[in-house]
């Protein structure tokens, strides 16, 4: 039985402090039970979800993929896929990218780049003005749009947060060898918009990305479907 290590996405439901819930997946279950009916099944909890403990300083994109790194290591396990949710999704291809280009990936509605059509950019300020600008950051989240999840989080998940929701993942994709990665998006996506990314990667990856039925949660729109598409991938490179 092959082998799947999951990434959760960055659900502030999931929050330590807002859920008893020692598994990050458990919005997911039906997704990860079909799964788990034809494949073998890890998981690891990002630290302050699901009762994970937080460290003192913020993270970047790169610390969550060495602690995915660590725990491979430190569980001495070789997975045959990672499969990344969201937020999952982007600390898979950083992974992919430091650590192991021969890991095979399957992202799921995967957070690698902003939706351009609803971002929108801060006045650009030099360096020196980076923490008035912080903290101006702040205060538009947490009270002007009350985001949830700067009004729920710690201090260590709110700073990672704003870590890694700018981040731009297109040009580590673009280097990633087509037979290593299978992508899924929902058609009616309106956190990462598949039509931009379909615009913007190589052609040869392009014949990666299928695009279905549903929103950025397809795991619980159609997860009949994900599992089809992960089988039909499974196959194609055995």
């Amino acid at each position: 039985m092959k082998k799947i290590l999951l990434l959760h996405g960055w659900n502030w439901k999931n929050y330590t402090k807002l859920t008893d819930s020692k598994d990050a997946w458990d919005n997911r279950k039906e997704f990860v039970k079909l799964l788990s009916e034809k494949y073998k099944i890890y998981k690891l909890n990002f630290p302050g979800f699901c009762g994970e403990k937080e460290p003192t300083k913020a993270w970047n994109l790169n610390d969550y993929a060495t602690f995915v790194k660590n725990y491979l290591k430190n569980n001495n396990l070789k997975v045959d896929y990672i499969l990344g949710y969201s937020f999952g999704g982007a600390v898979a291809l950083k992974y992919y990218s430091l650590y192991d280009n021969n890991q095979k990936l399957i992202l799921i509605s995967p957070a690698i780049t902003r939706n351009k059509e609803k971002s929108k950019n801060f006045i650009k300020t030099p360096k020196f003005l980076n923490p008035l600008r912080n903290v101006l950051r702040n205060i538009y989240l947490k009270h002007i749009i009350k985001n949830p999840y700067m009004i729920n989080g710690t201090k260590f998940l709110n700073n990672s947060y704003q870590n890694i929701v700018r981040v731009e993942l297109l040009n580590e994709l673009n280097k990633v060898n087509p037979n290593n990665i299978q992508i899924i998006y929902g058609k009616d996506d309106d956190m990462v918009n598949p039509n931009y990314i379909l615009k913007e990667i190589d052609n040869n990856l392009k014949k990666c990305i299928k695009v279905i039925a549903g929103d950025h949660d397809i795991a619980n729109n159609n997860p009949q479907e994900i599992i089809k598409i992960i089988d039909k991938y499974a196959k194609r490179i055995d």
